[in-house]
């Protein structure tokens, strides 16, 4: 007699299901425990303090040389507000007065439906004015200008090469794009030459890379990459939000410093550094910007930059190039720390941007920087694993225009008597190395 074929499956699904319930079954949660046993792992007895450390409470209002925190004053040396606009009355009034009548989020629509104005137009065209281009395009977030214009640039049987110490929204596009990616070595022109040369010249190509590396403060190779750009026909992507406003006889950032600006076929950034503000913008031809708008979800799908932001995106624009006297400002500021780091003796490698950053092994920058904050009253960043190679951690310094030279001297001193209870002079010269190779 045949078995019953109905009888035979359910007896196969009870057993089945009694196999499973003494298995451990796996959740899309379990990656985030994974995640914390690494960071665990990685700082060790330090853990907790770090996470008290890297989300500590800030006031709003803290991008002034001396902020207050629950009642007592520290010298902040920590955000990239390198001009020091962001506080500045007439940025603060632009924006303020577009607020009061029109609101703080409008307009509320995206771009291509209502939130296209006249305001979001002109700053479009004061940027491309600015960096002598054909077009700019001005997006809600400087992650969503970076990575949404990759992503839709590079297309099937296409390619685009990142360096590997590029911020991450260049590595996101990258990933996110249709075409094939591939990363190499931080300035290691030897290394994307040999990339490149495996690619047919005739195959569309796009080389990413930062202008300032912003924890390193080390500069990309423009001349070079031009140079390999040219060669083996592709297109030059350079992120300069660390170097807009800073560098540069007037303040275009690493492409003017370098004489190269005609040769870098797209220009990113964010306003939230230099600018002082919010939101960001890819300037290049019009064609690939008209083609990015129609086609980027970063650009199409979300809501326009609030109007309020973008007249104080304009004023601080203005500024920026009125006012070289802060560039001068900032630049003497950042040469003293330099140099008083440099005398002591501690390892910063070769930084040419605005950011200045002391190499450490393991997690010794978080009890640093701690150290900084509760016995010197400074606060000054901690960077750790994975922003920088595992089995290093780096001091961030960057400071603006509304510093002085004597607050830099401050700084020094204090990290020397810092360096008497903790090994920073060791420094992490691999780590040093890798960032100025």
């Amino acid at each position: 007699m045949m078995a019953n074929p109905r009888g035979v499956v359910l007896l196969c699904h009870k057993r089945t299901s009694l196999r499973f319930k003494n298995l451990q079954m796996a959740d899309i949660f379990d990656k985030c425990d994974d995640f914390w046993a690494r960071m665990k792992k990685v700082a060790g007895e330090h853990f907790d303090p770090a996470l008290a450390t890297f989300f500590r409470k800030f006031p709003t209002t803290n991008c002034v040389p001396i902020v207050q925190v629950e009642g007592q004053e520290y010298l902040q040396i920590a955000t990239n507000d390198y001009l020091g606009l962001a506080t500045h009355p007439e940025v603060i009034k632009a924006g303020t007065e577009v607020a009061s009548v029109n609101g703080l989020g409008t307009p509320l629509g995206a771009r291509p439906l209502t939130g296209n104005t006249e305001a979001h137009l002109a700053l479009e065209a004061e940027l491309t004015a600015f960096r002598k281009t054909e077009a700019a395009l001005v997006f809600n977030l400087g992650l969503g200008a970076i990575s949404g214009t990759i992503a839709c640039m590079v297309g099937r049987k296409e390619r685009v090469f990142v360096d590997a110490y590029a911020h991450g929204c260049l590595h996101d596009g990258a990933k996110l794009c249709k075409g094939e990616a591939t990363w190499f070595g931080h300035n290691d022109l030897d290394d994307l030459e040999h990339q490149l040369k495996q690619c047919p010249l005739d195959q569309p190509k796009l080389i990413a890379v930062d202008g300032v590396y912003g924890m390193t403060g080390d500069l990309a190779p423009l001349p070079e990459l031009v140079e390999l750009k040219n060669k083996y026909k592709a297109q030059l992507f350079v992120d300069d939000a660390h170097g807009t406003g800073v560098l540069g006889d007037h303040g275009r950032g690493t492409p003017e410093l370098f004489g190269v600006e005609d040769q870098v076929d797209l220009h990113g950034g964010t306003f939230a550094k230099a600018f002082g503000t919010f939101g960001g913008y890819v300037c290049g031809p019009k064609r690939a910007l008209d083609f990015v708008k129609h086609v980027s979800p970063g650009f199409m799908l979300t809501k326009a930059l609030p109007g309020a932001l973008v007249a104080a995106t304009r004023k601080s624009l203005e500024l920026m190039q009125s006012m070289p006297e802060r560039r001068t400002q900032l630049w003497t500021n950042i040469t003293t720390l330099r140099t008083g780091l440099q005398e002591a003796g501690f390892n910063i490698g070769n930084p040419q941007g605005a950011v200045t950053s002391i190499f450490t092994r393991g997690v010794t920058a978080l009890q640093a920087v701690r150290l900084l904050h509760d016995e010197h009253n400074i606060i000054v960043n901690p960077v750790m694993y994975p922003a920088v190679p595992y089995g290093t951690s780096i001091i961030r310094m960057t400071a603006s225009a509304l510093h002085t030279p004597e607050q830099m001297t401050q700084l020094v001193n204090a990290i020397v008597a810092v360096s008497e209870k903790i090994p920073l002079h060791e420094g992490n010269l691999a780590a040093a190395h890798r960032a100025t190779a």
